[in-house]
């Protein structure tokens, strides 16, 4: 039988401590916000933008239901306060194109395979804070499930220019409420998730 000398002996409780304290490290969940592993789908991601608090409403819904990180979308050159001179800014941005620099660090999303998109709908179009990340980031490859908010007009318009900005990434079925319904919308986002397979 070979000798086992005490050198060896410390080297293998070494071992088993490190791997003791890395298993309780890894096993836990480390981030605040982690991404979701159900039912197949890989790691999901919620981006969204909301400007008077419905579409996030919706958004931290979704990520409470998922599992999934949440990441807002903020811009440098904040809007005006009030609704009225707002809209007619928003109106004059879309009509044009427009971008607004994004003050939102946009992290890797790489290692993410679906990303919930939301917006509020601004004059039949994405919000241009969302227009602009999706400039930026043409989320190709990923399946990309939208939740959009509106005061009554239909989310159409919306939907056909994230499809136009991802050409490459896989569109699910959206969600949609009017802004005023998103604060008591949970049973209906949890059945929408439900039936994409979260």
């Amino acid at each position: 039988m070979k000798t086992v000398n005490r050198r060896s002996c410390l080297k293998l409780a070494a071992c088993a401590t490190f791997a003791g304290s890395t298993a309780g490290l890894f096993s836990g969940r480390a981030l605040a916000a982690p991404a979701s592993e159900g039912k197949g789908k890989g790691k999901a991601i919620v981006i969204y933008y909301s400007r008077t608090g419905s579409t996030e409403a919706l958004a931290k819904m979704i990520a409470e239901h998922t599992g999934a990180a949440l990441l807002k979308i903020d811009v440098k050159e904040k809007y005006a306060p009030d609704y009225g001179d707002m809209t007619y800014i928003a109106r004059d941005e879309v009509r044009a194109n427009a971008r607004r620099e994004l003050e939102t660090v946009i992290p890797d999303l790489s290692g993410y395979d679906t990303v919930f998109l939301g917006t509020p709908y601004w004059w039949g179009s994405v919000s241009v804070p969302i227009n602009t990340f999706l400039m930026d980031h043409n989320l190709a490859n990923k399946t990309v499930a939208p939740f959009i908010t509106s005061g009554s007009s239909s989310p159409s318009g919306a939907l056909s220019r994230m499809k136009t900005l991802c050409p490459q990434a896989k569109f699910v079925e959206h969600f949609y409420v009017p802004g005023s319904d998103a604060q008591d919308a949970k049973a209906d986002v949890d059945a929408w998730l439900k039936k994409l397979g979260f």
